[in-house]
């Protein structure tokens, strides 16, 4: 549960980030090192997180429509 609300966390950041700066695909709070979260703009409308973790065992989180969730 630990780690959902850390992903989740930090799923919100970089849906900000995005919302703040709309040419900005790509967003990470740390160095891309193993172990470490990223994300990308993701969707048709370009409102979508998906979020990465450099781990062999991490399954990618796509948070739909997010972006636009944080804009409101």
């Amino acid at each position: 549960m630990e780690e959902e609300d850390e992903v989740r966390e930090f799923a919100e950041r970089a849906a900000s980030h995005f919302a703040n700066h709309e040419r900005c695909t790509s967003y990470t709070d740390a160095n891309i090192e193993a172990g470490y979260l990223f994300a990308l703009r993701f969707g048709l409308d370009e409102d979508c997180v998906i979020v990465f973790r450099l781990d062999e065992n991490f399954e990618p989180i796509n948070y739909q429509q997010l972006i636009k969730r944080i804009k409101v």
